[in-house]
């Protein structure tokens, strides 16, 4: 397991309750993948987390995976941007009960981040993964803004200060079409 620095080195934390949940409770929350990639990345994570932080990470993700599915399911053509990806799984969640169809993923996270995903991730169709700041901007001059496009900020906006937030949701209002 790479040890990173500030930000980057929170990306195993949810990974671990996303595994805890799926053992212990299954029918609740099932992560395939979270399951499959376990051993390449819990060897360093305390295993003394209470089981409310990790059933809390699982409630986030599987109400998470529905409100993405239901967008799918509303908007056929469109895509799908995780806002700090780290090491999430969901692209595999979603497409196990939805299929692939029209459907863009884009991950957008650290560039150290990017290059562990990289490095234990398969390739995935229709999945562009973006090495880069989020709130730089940057990143949405490869996604086709033409089309519906929902955008997943999960876990990210505690590690930072308010300011820094509302200036980046203004600048997403500024470059996103809002969608009701």
């Amino acid at each position: 397991m790479e040890k990173l620095d500030g930000v980057a080195n929170t990306l195993y934390v949810p990974l671990y309750g996303r595994i805890y949940v799926s053992k212990k409770f299954p029918e609740y929350f099932y992560d395939e993948m979270a399951l499959k990639i376990e051993e390449k990345f819990t060897s360093g994570i305390s295993k003394g987390s209470f089981e409310y932080t990790n059933m809390a990470y699982a409630a986030r993700y599987y109400n998470m995976d529905k409100m993405i599915i239901k967008f799918i399911e509303e908007h056929k053509i469109s895509n799908i941007v995780l806002l700090g990806i780290g090491l999430e799984t969901a692209y595999d969640r979603i497409t196990q009960k939805c299929g692939l169809g029209e459907v863009n993923y884009y991950g957008i996270d650290l560039p150290e981040v990017i290059e562990i995903r990289k490095k234990y991730f398969t390739e995935r169709k229709q999945e562009t993964l973006i090495a880069g700041d989020m709130f730089e901007m940057e990143w949405k001059e490869q996604i086709d803004t033409s089309i519906p496009t929902l955008l997943i900020v999960s876990g990210v906006f505690q590690y930072f200060f308010e300011d820094k937030i509302i200036e980046f949701i203004k600048n997403l209002k500024k470059n996103f079409l809002m969608v009701s």
